[in-house]
């Protein structure tokens, strides 16, 4: 007995021993004292902490993120959010050194927007956070099964799917959809940021040397090419196949959040493409597409929604549909009409408009949609530009255009008479919204166009096959939009074609201030556009 007691005596002292040298600290079965976590986690931060993995037969590293107060609080528990690095990442990839979560989350603390916390952040071994496809290395099996009930066990917890997040970028976050997705049990809330999703052409012209590295290895295929990439071991792991293939109902009780920004090289296309296998499977999700690349500031950014939104599944409240932005009318034009062959156009004038100055024109065309937007919308959202940009704006139904066999051209003629404007390509930007936006994207090619600039919100065209050759496109939309597979096929042919654009998509649906938001969101890059010669 005597014996028994000094032994665990000379294990808290080593233990103690490794926190305050800063050294990996490996957990054994035993450490279960209350007055041993509080003396090992005083601090918030805490790097290198470890166990042996008996799944996977080595050491396993985890840094912790504990909340403010932690160490005094003892009667609190937490819910807990894994975050997970990518690709060559490791524990540290989420610290001071890396993303530096610590901030973000102390700023959206005191902004009351979540609650505290724990964040652990797991090594990965370029696994993918899936089993190997040879049962040679189960680190998915190794997250549930040890480290899930390790961290439970070792910190006070809320120990409960509800209050379990896993968040990933990049390799993270394709573990991120795929860990929680085949384990809705153990978490409830999936979160990726520019996942590491290909779509299956992707995959099957990466150089052999590439795939092998990063995917073959894991998934199998090692070696090969084309077709036989794509294993069934791989199907069974991504979220492009299993989503698609699978009842949704296996994971309707998940809350998913995916974002990937557009200057992406590849990925944007493969999260497009889940994007669109969730909405036609009505598997519901928060998607989002900002200006960005593959970088730790875009995820920084990311993260300031991503904790809320995390705070809102935790609650079990539906996050918000949209994000309203109020509008009021600054009265910086005056309204005329055009009668152009029985069409009629809405002409609005800068309220100091002077016919000794060359305007540049922006052509607004509605087509049909959920909302119904008017020109007066398309001015209201744009009342700043009016005030300070030498900008004429003309709003027309489209589809009565096509109706009354009014040709773009006699309407961008007659504007042109009536009003002064510059009378070229350059002079002119094109908006439009609903169905049928070949009416006004056809001005933007071939080789004497006459627009040079066209923005659309929430559109969809007719004739898929005409590549964009203009100087700038602006696409826009939301996670909920109607024409969302439209809208993400022309963001691809925009960067096929490598014309310079820009891809967003927000939160909300498909209605009028959704479609006011849009367009003041882009009312920047308007502005930016009026400036060039």
């Amino acid at each position: 007995m005597m014996r028994h007691l000094l032994f665990i005596l000379l294990s808290i002292l080593l233990l103690g021993s490794c926190a305050s040298d800063d050294k990996p600290i490996t957990e054994g079965p035993d450490v279960t004292n209350d007055s041993i976590v509080k003396e090992l986690f005083s601090e918030r931060y805490n790097i290198n902490l470890s166990f042996y993995s008996s799944v996977l037969k080595e050491t396993l590293y985890y840094s912790v993120l504990l909340p403010d107060g932690y160490s005094t609080q003892k009667d609190v528990n937490y819910g807990v959010v894994y975050l997970l690095h990518g690709w060559g990442g490791d524990q540290s990839s989420w610290g001071p050194n890396g993303l530096n979560i610590k901030p973000l989350v102390d700023l959206k603390e005191s902004a009351g927007s979540v609650r505290p916390l724990i964040y652990v952040m797991p090594q990965g071994f370029n696994s993918y956070y899936c089993n190997k496809y040879d049962g040679g290395f189960d680190y998915m099996k190794m997250f549930v099964k040890e480290l899930v009930p390790k961290i439970d066990k070792r910190f006070r917890t809320t120990a409960k799917a509800s209050e379990r997040a896993v968040v990933g970028f990049s390799m993270g976050g394709f573990g991120a959809l795929t860990l929680v997705s085949q384990n809705p049990t153990v978490f409830s809330v999936s979160v990726g940021l520019s996942p590491s999703l290909n779509t299956d052409e992707q995959y099957k012209a990466l150089s052999t040397d590439g795939w092998n590295l990063q995917w073959g290895s894991v998934f199998g295929g090692y070696g090969s090419s084309g077709t036989s990439r794509i294993t069934d071991y791989y199907k069974s792991q991504c979220p492009l196949h299993f989503f698609a293939e699978k009842p949704f109902t296996n994971y309707s009780g998940i809350y998913y959040y995916i974002d990937c920004g557009d200057d992406e090289e590849r990925l944007s296309v493969g999260n497009g493409a889940l994007h669109n296998i969730m909405r036609n499977n009505g598997l519901k999700h928060e998607y989002r597409v900002r200006s960005g690349a593959h970088t730790e500031s875009y995820w920084r950014g990311s993260i300031l929604e991503v904790l809320p939104f995390i705070e809102k599944c935790f609650q079990k409240t539906d996050y918000d549909k949209e994000t309203i932005i109020p509008f009021t009318i600054g009265n910086h034009s005056v309204r005329k009409q055009l009668d152009i062959k029985g069409l009629n156009a809405d002409i609005f004038l800068p309220d100091n408009y002077n016919s000794s100055i060359s305007y540049k024109v922006l052509y607004y065309g509605k087509g049909e949609g959920k909302a119904s937007p008017a020109s007066s919308d398309v001015e209201t959202a744009l009342d700043s530009l009016l005030n300070v940009r030498q900008l004429i704006i003309v709003g027309f139904d489209a589809q009565d255009a096509l109706k009354k066999d009014v040709k773009f051209n006699e309407i961008a003629g007659a504007v042109d008479t009536q009003f002064s404007t510059i009378n070229a390509s350059q002079g002119r930007l094109g908006l439009y919204y609903g169905k049928g936006a070949d009416y006004l994207y056809t001005q933007t090619c071939g080789e004497s166009p006459l627009i040079d600039y066209f923005y659309v919100t929430d559109a969809s065209f007719n004739n898929k096959g005409i590549k964009p050759s203009g100087k700038y496109y602006y696409i826009d939309i939301t996670d909920d939009g109607t024409n969302y597979s439209d809208v993400q096929q022309f963001y691809e042919d925009c960067k096929n074609a490598r014309v310079e654009h820009e891809y967003r998509v927000r939160n909300g649906v498909d209605n009028l201030q959704s479609f006011k938001s849009g367009v003041y969101s882009m009312s920047y890059f308007i502005g930016q556009f009026l400036t060039r010669k």
